[in-house]
């Protein structure tokens, strides 16, 4: 009997560390706007997962959030990019920096331009090296052996930022798909 109540100690024990852990993990890895990241994400044929993990990464979901380089919002999306956007998807709108600082148009914007690195890379892994490092870059890269031996994937990544970023985006899928089951 002795050794019944040691196992549902023990159980009780790790049940309350697992949920502890969990928690942890959802306060260090949040997903603010979930509703419309899923319904953007799906819009566009996306994982919502890696969604979250570029916002998480490019802003820490800080809507606000403008970089010295001009990108804005949740998803660090430059004006250029989204005019380029709509003139991608034939979109008669014209918008300014304020605009990208709506959490729905930043998210909007910000799967647009993935849907479309998706569509003009092979691998999303390099196709995420150019939400990071710009699209042009990342075509210099792949026409380098030194960088990718087929021409579509990168096998040495040459910016140190852009190798960090996306192992901290691959992290926070793993992190967002345990998390958030259902998401």
């Amino acid at each position: 009997m002795k050794k019944w109540g040691y196992l549902i100690i023990v159980s009780f024990v790790f049940t309350i560390l697992l949920a502890g852990y969990k928690t942890f993990l959802s306060l260090t890895h949040p997903i603010k706007y979930q509703s419309e990241i899923i319904n953007i994400s799906s819009k566009y044929d996306l994982d919502p997962t890696i969604i979250a993990s570029v916002i998480n990464v490019e802003s820490s979901y800080n809507a606000d959030a403008v970089s010295n380089k001009k990108a804005i919002g949740l998803m660090q999306i430059k004006l250029s990019t989204a005019q380029y956007m709509n003139d991608y998807y034939g979109i008669d709108l014209v918008l300014s920096e304020q605009d990208l600082l709506n959490p729905i148009t930043n998210i909007e914007y910000g799967c647009m331009y993935i849907n479309y690195l998706f569509k003009k890379f092979d691998n999303v892994d390099t196709a995420l090296c150019a939400y990071n490092a710009g699209e042009t870059r990342v075509r210099v890269w792949l026409r380098d052996g030194q960088y990718s031996s087929d021409g579509k994937t990168l096998n040495n990544i040459p910016y140190q930022e852009t190798n960090n970023y996306i192992k901290k985006i691959k992290n926070n899928i793993k992190f967002y798909q345990k998390i958030y089951k259902n998401f």
